[in-house]
């Protein structure tokens, strides 16, 4: 299959954060999926990249802590930045107990001279912050999905490590 947008939440390598007078035995705990390391979510990303129409997008979640290497990573398969969506989660925790993690990132990577445009209809609709409360760990906003298939309505989209199936999506993951 042909794909004109990818759109990837991947498990990067991490654990739960120090311990919290909330959570106690949370500490250092391994997340409730599993997690694999960035030259493994590398080597994943470019399989699917390999099964994409000459104008595509990737659409890839982050964290602050992995927005470097997302971007190099990327940036390495000959891809450029096209936008930083912020998801403002109106929630968050406090790493180190110091200020509150309360977004993520979905960045927008293209490449050059082949960026897939969005509908005519829809351009300039929707703004680089989302703005939705969080339902379950690691679950991504449905906002976001909306975005994405009001934008590109006819476009041929798979989901990467993707724990449920979506209408009109391929999908691919551990847990679906």
């Amino acid at each position: 299959m042909i794909y004109d947008l990818i759109y990837t939440d991947p498990p990067w390598q991490q654990s739960r954060g120090g311990k919290k007078a909330a959570r106690p035995n949370s500490s250092g705990k391994p997340l409730d999926y599993k997690t694999i390391p960035i030259s493994e979510i590398d080597e994943i990303h470019k399989r699917f990249f390999k099964q994409t129409a000459e104008k595509h997008n990737i659409f890839m979640w982050t964290i602050d802590k992995f927005l470097p290497e997302a971007e190099r990573m990327m940036t390495d398969c000959g891809y450029k930045l096209h936008a930083r969506i912020i998801w403002d989660k109106e929630t968050g925790i406090p790493a180190a107990f110091t200020l509150r993690f309360a977004h993520e990132y979905l960045l927008w990577f293209y490449k050059p001279g082949n960026i897939l445009m969005p509908d005519k209809e829809m351009r300039g609709k929707y703004t680089t912050v989302i703005r939705e409360r969080v339902t379950a760990h690691s679950r991504k906003p449905e906002a976001a999905y909306k975005m994405l298939e009001g934008l590109f309505p006819s476009a041929r989209k798979i989901e990467l490590f993707a724990r449920a199936r979506r209408d009109g999506w391929a999908a691919f993951g551990d847990e679906i």
